[in-house]
């Protein structure tokens, strides 16, 4: 029998599964249920996505190696399909080199925009997207 390549867990609604500033060992993709992403902006924790099945979050520290920019927590019981940092970043050096650089410029960027608005605007139009 073959060994799975994902681990699958379920946490219940309140849930946190990581915090702002945590370093990141996997992404994770919202198989059922919904996830929050919320950080701190001028003092202030400000809730920027929600993340419904089909979603993908927790990808740019995985990608970057950098800290987690925001708190995700489950605000329904919530499956989450778990996507180790190895698996994501063979996937992802398996890429195309032209799609591989975008990606990563597109992280780059994220994180050296001011937190105000830049990370809020981008990834609320990335869950557009997502659901």
């Amino acid at each position: 029998m073959a060994t799975p390549l994902y681990d699958v867990e379920t946490v219940l609604a309140g849930t946190e599964i990581f915090r702002e500033g945590d370093p990141a060992g996997c992404a994770f993709v919202v198989r059922v249920g919904l996830v929050e992403l919320d950080r701190t902006v001028k003092g202030v924790r400000t809730t920027f996505i929600r993340i419904g099945p089909g979603g993908i979050f927790g990808e740019m520290a995985v990608i970057d190696g950098g800290p987690r920019t925001a708190s995700a927590t489950a605000i329904e019981d919530t499956t989450l399909v778990l996507v180790s940092k190895e698996i994501f970043r063979s996937k992802l050096d398996a890429a195309d080199p032209f799609l591989r650089g975008l990606v990563r410029l597109f992280v780059r960027s994220l994180r050296s925009s001011t937190p105000d608005g830049a990370i809020t605007k981008a990834s609320s139009e990335s869950g557009a997207i997502l659901r």
